[in-house]
């Protein structure tokens, strides 16, 4: 393997200062209304300098994306296929997607790229698709190993979770309730794992659970005339 030129090992770094840059920014506010002469001047760079780089903003953002992607994608997928317990696994999948994906990502970028890179938000829609199914058979796994509910049908279930990352989990959705994709996945975490109902009052083996009866209302005598 060759050494690098110090003219491409400056240029990789120019590239990764633009990339750094561009992601605080549009990972923060979006990118529907940044331009790149906004980018070039925040980074005192000439826009010849940034399209030796990019030929346009949305390749900054698929690269972006990429990196992304690259950094979190294989610890998603290694936690669903690893042998832990399955709470274990559930846990520390909805911890991945809160703490390295979701809390730096907001709902502003997530909407942009929903409505201005199509084709590319489909390429994120079929991996969340392939990380449901890893979920699904999950929790089949954990059906037979004991840790979830048997009377479950896991295709409906996986079908219903489908449905809430789609619909509830989608950007554009989640800004019109005004509730953050962090907010919701949170709460379908808490559903998931621990349930909605508090559980039963405690009582004695062989004691029925208490009822409180209303007392009958008192007739009122009548009055003799």
């Amino acid at each position: 393997m060759t050494d690098r030129s110090p003219t491409e090992k400056a240029g990789d770094k120019t590239r990764a200062r633009i990339l750094a840059y561009a992601g605080n920014l549009f990972f923060e506010r979006g990118f529907r209304k940044v331009s790149i002469e906004e980018l070039c001047a925040g980074m005192a760079l000439s826009k010849r300098t940034f399209y030796k780089y990019f030929p346009n903003r949305d390749a900054v953002v698929e690269a972006l994306i990429t990196e992304r992607l690259a950094q979190n994608a294989p610890a998603l997928m290694e936690n669903l296929a690893s042998d832990h317990p399955v709470r274990e696994i559930l846990a520390r999948h909805f911890e991945l997607l809160i703490n390295n994906i979701l809390k730096k990502t907001s709902l502003q970028f997530m909407a942009d790229l929903q409505a201005l890179m199509p084709e590319f938000w489909d390429r994120i829609e079929q991996f969340r698709q392939i990380i449901l199914q890893k979920v699904a058979e999950l929790i089949r796994r954990g059906q037979q190993d004991g840790s979830i509910r048997p009377d479950f049908d896991p295709t409906v279930l996986g079908k219903i979770f489908q449905a809430i990352v789609t619909h509830v989990g989608n950007p554009t959705f989640a800004m019109a309730q005004g509730v953050s994709l962090e907010q919701i996945v949170t709460t379908l975490q808490k559903v998931f794992m621990h349930g909605v109902l508090m559980p039963p009052p405690e009582t004695k083996t062989g004691d029925s659970p208490k009822i409180k009866h209303r007392a009958a209302p008192r007739a009122k005598a009548r009055r003799v005339k």
